[in-house]
């Protein structure tokens, strides 16, 4: 993308671009969430039944926060100027996550939503884009050139053991 490129080419700078998909996980200090988990989670609370758009095929790539900031860590002290990495440890399918939801809130299977609703719940950018979208890649470069090694699961299972717990 053009950003991308317009950091990596800042002069003077050790430029480093770390594209995070899916973040999942608690915060770990300053309150603080992540996009696409939160509002399917405000949802499930509000309505009283998890939900995912369509089929929920849709996949993304995944990554605990945690591990995200070790990344981060690690590219700091490491970085050489221009690396651009992904960033994930996996990968979910929106219908797994929502069930994992309706389960973790003892709210039962997830139901699927109508494009025109969920649109109207989240507004169409979130609704398509990150909601109703796939976003799939890969975070070799992040563990080669870092050795960066992720130590948590699934973000299905994090939902289902630890999503409550908030």
């Amino acid at each position: 993308m053009a950003l991308d490129r317009f950091v990596l080419g800042a002069p003077g700078l050790r430029p480093v671009v770390l594209c995070n998909s899916l973040i999942y996980g608690h915060s770990l200090g300053v309150p603080a969430e992540s996009v696409q988990l939160p509002r399917l989670v405000a949802r499930a609370r509000r309505s009283g039944r998890a939900g995912h758009i369509g089929r929920g095929l849709n996949r993304w790539s995944t990554v605990h926060i945690a591990d995200v900031a070790e990344l981060y860590r690690l590219a700091v002290e490491q970085a050489e100027a221009g690396a651009f990495c992904f960033v994930e440890n996996g990968e979910s399918a929106f219908r797994d996550m929502a069930d994992a939801i309706g389960e973790a809130l003892h709210l039962g299977p997830a139901v699927s939503l109508p494009a025109e609703t969920a649109i109207a719940e989240w507004g169409r950018a979130h609704a398509v884009f990150s909601l109703g979208s796939n976003s799939r890649v890969r975070g070799k470069r992040a563990r080669s050139r870092f050795g960066w090694t992720p130590r948590h699961g699934s973000a299905v299972e994090w939902i289902r053991h630890d999503l409550a717990a908030a």
